[in-house]
């Protein structure tokens, strides 16, 4: 991430409260000060950064670094870092935009060599410079729309062979399930925007939504990946 991109940490929860949830009783939140906002308040990366949701996403990230080669891997909105405990991978970078999720990351995978962590002002990514990039429980917190296409267009550029998204996959009105939410049919914008990649695998989700019996460990999201094939 570059400076200027919002990009978000990954979560599965409600809007919070201050200022950045003020904004949204109107149609102007901002996607990064709802989550620097949420952080400072002591917030979490929320739910599906835990438990049999972060098993779940890791396995898969895991499977894709194995079987595809990858030296390299760049996660475009790590949050907090739990489910990042769970990667498997020699080389990896996350960058988000909260600061103080950032240092904590730095300080909690102070021994992994081969590990880093950027923050969304800081980060300057090369073109093609990592085998693989990945957004995870990310997109469908991209409320504004520049914001979005921005950050769609980065995580592509930064991959050399393949992308993996783990989102939900439809449209959504703004605003309409919570303030910071914000569904989306990226399949169609990559479609459209992305003719050198190809979608080459869909993993559904084992756990899916069920907010009445277990909003905490059931999710809306689930797996796309895509390939490179234009070189």
């Amino acid at each position: 991430m570059s400076a200027g991109t919002n990009i978000t940490a990954s979560t599965n929860v409600t809007a919070g409260t201050g200022p950045a949830r003020d904004a949204a009783r109107g149609d102007g939140i901002d996607s990064g000060a709802y989550w620097r906002d949420r952080y400072a308040k002591g917030g979490t990366s929320g739910g599906g950064s835990y438990g049999r949701l972060a098993v779940f996403k890791a396995h898969v990230v895991n499977l894709m670094v194995h079987r595809h080669g990858l030296a390299s891997l760049l996660e475009l909105g790590s949050g907090d870092g739990a489910n990042a405990e769970l990667y498997a991978v020699p080389n990896y970078c996350g960058v988000d935009i909260a600061e103080e999720m950032v240092a904590r990351c730095r300080a909690r995978f102070a021994d992994r060599s081969g590990w880093r962590f950027e923050t969304a002002r800081d980060f300057m990514p090369k073109s093609r410079g990592f085998d693989g990039a990945m957004s995870l429980d990310v997109i469908y917190h991209l409320v504004e729309d520049a914001v979005f296409e921005d950050y769609m267009r980065r995580l592509f550029d930064a991959a050399r062979s393949q992308v993996l998204i783990y989102s939900s996959d439809h449209a959504s009105s703004r605003g309409e399930t919570a303030a910071h939410v914000r569904h989306r049919a990226y399949s169609d914008w990559i479609a459209s925007e992305m003719p050198g990649w190809e979608l080459v695998e869909t993993i559904p989700q084992p756990y899916m939504w069920n907010a009445e019996e277990r909003a905490q460990d059931t999710s809306l999201a689930f797996f796309r990946r895509y390939e490179r094939v234009s070189r």
